[in-house]
């Protein structure tokens, strides 16, 4: 389990959750009432999907074990337990049907003063309440928030702990490759960190880069400390505080129509992203992307193959300046768009 940063929705989306909460209150704001309109309702959870979507990693990965894909909205506190948060956007996660049905399914365990003791992704690190044990892939908690969630979310489930162990080995392989790649200014590093970063289980990766330098050299070995401590300098903000993906060029998740009545839009139509676009009710905000340009120590003019956020992009230019690389430009870039290399 990793941070992930969750998106701001439009206003309109807003309007049209707050709209179907009403409906719950109206209908008597029991279990039953919220469980039966979250399943009458289409367009609200279309937004709600698209939204959290965009917050995935990879192929849509579940939020919480990090390993299939995201095929089931979750409410974090269930809704026989809080009906009146059914459509409230901060209590929808991304889960996938094992995580959410088998395990979770409606559990919700509370401290004495009544506090939740499952940790949130969206919310808090949760470095804080779990710790990855690399060699052998099992989660020891660090807090009770902690142990609960490992129990809750079945962390610790045999198939999980081998897909971490895998992921290990792979991990370290793939970061030497990267290295070299990277030390060459190569383009296809940055191909290369990007499959690292949506490949599932990157909750390894993340794990490794907070691992103290003593440590790390006995964790990974010393053939791949010097790449992970290059890692580190340009790729490890995204995995600090999520990466937010940008499906179809969107951030904060929303339909082409603006909010008119209760369906917002046509529930036959797929939602879209709300880049350079603006709704009947004024603009939306979008997710701006970067890309650089540079010149390598042989004199070749490079582009970067991947995109990144504002702060990756200035970490990712401090890294190729140190390496010896002249003329680095980082450029504001259109979602899938990125810049030829500038001789």
């Amino acid at each position: 389990m990793i941070p992930l940063q969750r998106v701001e929705i439009s206003a309109q989306a807003q309007n049209l959750l707050k709209r179907w909460t009403q409906r719950v209150e109206g209908a008597g704001a029991s279990g039953q009432a919220a469980r039966e309109l979250w399943g009458d309702a289409k367009a609200p959870k279309k937004h709600v999907r698209a939204a959290l979507e965009s917050m995935a990693r990879g192929a849509v990965r579940c939020m919480y074990c990090d390993d299939s894909r995201g095929t089931d909205i979750d409410h974090f506190e269930p809704l026989e337990r809080a009906p009146l948060r059914a459509f409230v956007w901060v209590n929808h996660l991304l889960a996938c049907s094992f995580c959410n049905s088998n395990e979770k399914n409606r559990k919700y365990p509370v401290d004495a003063e009544g506090a939740c003791l499952l940790v949130d992704p969206t919310a808090e690190d949760p470095a804080d309440h779990l710790t990855l044990r690399l060699s052998v892939g099992t989660y020891d908690p660090l807090s009770p928030k902690g142990k609960e969630t490992i129990q809750v979310f079945g962390l610790n489930r045999p198939e999980l702990i081998k897909g971490r162990v895998d992921a290990f080995v792979r991990a370290r392989s793939i970061l030497r490759d990267w290295h070299g790649l990277h030390q060459d200014a190569v383009p296809e590093a940055d191909l290369v960190a990007q499959a690292l970063l949506d490949s599932p289980f990157i909750d390894v990766v993340h794990a490794m880069t907070r691992l103290k330098p003593g440590v790390a050299v006995i964790v990974v070995g010393e053939a791949t400390v010097p790449a992970l401590d290059t890692w580190r300098t340009v790729h490890s903000r995204s995995l600090r505080v999520g990466q937010q993906r940008v499906p179809g060029g969107t951030a904060g998740a929303s339909c082409n129509k603006s909010v008119t009545d209760d369906t917002l839009a046509d529930d036959n139509l797929p939602c879209q992203g709300q880049a350079a676009r603006k709704s009947k009710a004024g603009p939306v905000r979008t997710m701006q992307n970067y890309a650089l340009t540079w010149t390598d120590p042989t004199g070749t003019p490079r582009s970067s193959a991947v995109a990144y956020d504002q702060p990756s992009a200035q970490d990712r230019k401090a890294a190729l300046e140190g390496d010896g690389c002249t003329n680095v430009q980082i450029l504001a870039v259109r979602p899938g768009e990125l810049p030829e290399p500038r001789g």
